[in-house]
């Protein structure tokens, strides 16, 4: 009985080693609530990442401040942002590289990115809205504040310094303020234009909207998925399962049926861009008018787009040094 016994321990000794042995490396990434992030919060859903050996944990921060501060800390390993926020980043100190961008394709006639106005401020147009002095909400420091200046400066030949502006460092919290109807205007991208343009709140109707500027042939510009220097370097078995899961999540959304695709998703998309809500609360108006884009496959960020934007930083004195070298601050190892 005891050399039973003895078998039986020893085998399950080897077994617990075999498991330590087998521990999947742990990466901890952030996603902010864009649709550009939505690929990766559907591979951690369908369990993808653990099939292609690596452990995410995926931490929701919704505000772009306290994202890059966890970043900074060493709290993440990665996270998709802008590509504003990457260049902030690495002239703060932080010790990162640019592995990919993230973009997608919207549908034909789809807004993306639009400067919107509730109908009860009765402004028809963009010009009112600049006659009448009232400020312009948009994210602080980012690739939304990026855009609006090409358009002032670019297609109207205005001085974006004469135009008044609102700023916040949380997506989420401006679509909320807006949704309220407290701000004249602001800058939103989908999904928040279909939910705020068609969401029935328990005892109303749907906010009326003026569209202002179709800014979509503007913009969004592509995120960035960003990792810390040394993690790629101590994990790079990590990011390439990283990057295997969320290449195979995208193949996969992209050919889902669009019922398939709304039924699966709304969870995880609840999630990402409206935490606490409840699916049951979401009426079919919503769902209806969700425009589901093509999402590309992870690419290059080009030096022209890297340098515009640093460029424009510099003329806002949001960086007060030297440009960080496009070389510095790339590495694609993980991409075709």
């Amino acid at each position: 009985m005891r050399r039973t016994w003895g078998v039986v321990l020893f085998c399950l000794l080897i077994f617990s080693v075999a498991v330590v042995g087998e521990t999947l490396p742990r990466l901890r990434f952030s996603l902010p609530p864009v649709l550009e992030a939505l690929p990766i919060a559907f591979a951690d859903a369908w369990g993808l990442f653990e099939e292609h050996g690596v452990d995410v944990e995926l931490v929701g921060i919704t505000d772009n401040r306290q994202r890059s501060a966890a970043l900074i800390t060493g709290n993440l390993d990665g996270l998709i942002q802008d590509v504003t926020n990457s260049i902030l980043n690495k002239i703060e100190g932080t010790d990162i590289v640019i592995t990919s961008t993230a973009s997608l394709r919207s549908q034909t006639d789809s807004l993306a990115l639009a400067l919107l106005s509730p109908a009860i401020f009765r402004f028809e147009t963009f010009e009112a809205l600049i006659d009448s002095g009232e400020a312009i909400a948009t994210i602080y420091r980012s690739d939304y504040e990026y855009v609006l200046e090409q358009y002032l400066q670019d297609e109207l030949g205005m001085d974006a310094r004469s135009v008044r502006t609102m700023y916040f460092n949380d997506t989420l919290q401006m679509a909320v303020w807006f949704g309220a109807q407290t701000l004249p205007s602001a800058m939103l991208p989908e999904p928040y234009i279909s939910y705020i343009s068609t969401y029935h709140p328990p005892s109303g109707e749907p906010i009326a909207l003026n569209m202002l500027v179709d800014l979509s042939a503007l913009g969004p510009l592509p995120s960035t998925l960003v990792f810390r220097s040394s993690y790629v370097q101590e994990n790079p078995a990590a990011v390439e399962a990283f990057y295997g899961a969320y290449r195979e999540a995208i193949e996969r959304i992209n050919s889902m049926p669009r019922e398939v695709l709304i039924d699966e998703g709304i969870d995880i998309a609840l999630g990402l861009f409206f935490q606490g809500a409840d699916r049951t609360t979401i009426n079919q108006e919503v769902l209806d008018v969700l425009a589901i884009p093509h999402y590309e496959l992870p690419g290059l960020l080009t030096q022209e787009l890297y340098d515009s934007v640093g460029q424009w930083m510099q003329g806002k004195a949001y960086i007060y040094t030297a440009l960080p070298a496009y070389e510095d601050m790339v590495d694609f190892q993980f991409i075709p």
